[in-house]
């Protein structure tokens, strides 16, 4: 006998899982402060990559002056340029990242609870459906073993 209830429950989990739910509930497995974390991690990383390249460019484009001016230049002066410069960079998208990432947590975690919640509801069906099952089979005198029952 099929439990439509049951079945509509099952093909909105379904639905979830196969659309935003394989983000989600990947998401989901770290606490919010791991998450937002681990993921400032990787914009540090990424924006440090971005910025050499960005660094690169303006040296590639400036070569010519800057070899003009490589007796003048006072190196130590520059590299502190630079390095304030990076901080900046990094520090900008660190902030950043920071929110965007709070926010996409905080964004996606009432559907994971509704989706928690939903499960919950579909191992109560099965639950209830597995007493029932029991207590029909007893009834007719026939014992079960628990650890029989289980194993189906």
């Amino acid at each position: 006998m099929i439990n439509e209830e049951r079945v509509k429950l099952m093909t909105k989990l379904a639905i979830y899982e196969s659309t935003k739910g394989k983000k989600q509930l990947n998401v989901s497995k770290y606490y919010k402060r791991d998450y937002v974390r681990y993921n400032m991690f990787k914009t540090a990383v990424t924006s440090t990559i971005a910025f050499l390249i960005l660094f690169g460019i303006y040296v590639m484009l400036n070569a010519e002056e800057l070899v003009l001016r490589l007796n003048d230049l006072d190196i130590i002066h520059e590299a502190v340029k630079i390095g304030i410069l990076y901080v900046v960079f990094v520090i900008a998208y660190m902030v950043i990242a920071r929110l965007v990432f709070a926010f996409r947590y905080e964004k996606m975690k009432p559907d994971v609870v509704i989706y928690n919640h939903n499960l919950k509801k579909l191992k109560e069906m099965y639950d209830k459906e597995e007493k029932e099952l029991k207590e029909k089979q007893v009834g007719r005198g026939v014992t079960l073993i628990d650890e029989d029952f289980n194993n189906y």
